[in-house]
């Protein structure tokens, strides 16, 4: 268990691999003093490309920005997985529970996964479903070519809405294997993006009827 506060800042370690412009992403906690730099690593498996040979060559270390926190805590409070410690701005945490780990994917995801455009991956929603208005931290459902799929909405713009998968997506086109995977980060339309409940029945939600 830790103990959340703003005194112990979380950082992303990234390692660089062996393929040139490419580095992986790991969260680091630091230990209580100087002589012990990093008390936990926690990989997430998520690559950042960098066309940046310098980049690509080191070590970096990067404190979690406030977009990073903010998801974050929003899927612990969503999960109810922290507990108060007593103290105020405190939370009580167990960074080994598996579902923590799963949220620190799906942040290491929002903040340097590759963007990917899901073309010809998504089936026409615009019109055929509710509107559903996600938020940053939202469950939600894409209607794809392999029926709808869950995702964790991670950031709105205007016109679109960047999202990380909960599932893996097979996609097989004429050029071949396209596959997305679960925690892979794409961008979509608005409009894509549907009621959480679509992706857990084959039937239309009754929660989410058009009226």
């Amino acid at each position: 268990m830790i103990e959340l506060s703003g005194e112990v800042p979380f950082l992303w370690r990234l390692c660089a691999r062996g393929e040139e412009g490419s580095y992986s992403v790991a969260m680091v906690v630091p230990g209580p003093g100087d002589s012990q730099p990093y008390d936990l690593t926690i990989e997430t498996g998520i690559l950042r490309l960098t066309a940046d040979p310098d980049v690509s060559e080191s070590e970096e270390v990067l404190e979690w920005n406030q977009s990073d926190i903010d998801l974050f805590l929003r899927l612990i409070s969503q999960r109810k997985l922290g507990r108060g410690a007593g103290k105020p701005d405190t939370l009580r945490l167990d960074l080994t529970d598996p579902e923590v780990i799963d949220i620190i994917h799906i942040v290491a995801a929002a903040g340097f996964g590759f963007p990917y455009l899901p073309m010809g991956a998504l089936k026409e929603s615009t019109g055929k479903f509710p509107r559903y208005e996600a938020e940053v931290g939202s469950l939600a459902s894409l209607n794809t070519v392999c029926g709808f799929k869950p995702c964790v909405v991670v950031e709105v713009a205007e016109e679109e809405v960047a999202c990380v998968l909960l599932d893996d997506l097979p996609i097989m086109s004429e050029e071949g294997d396209e596959s997305l995977f679960r925690n892979d980060l794409l961008v979509v339309g608005r409009m894509d993006v549907l009621h959480p409940a679509f992706a857990q029945t084959r039937e239309r939600p009754e929660s989410a009827t058009i009226h």
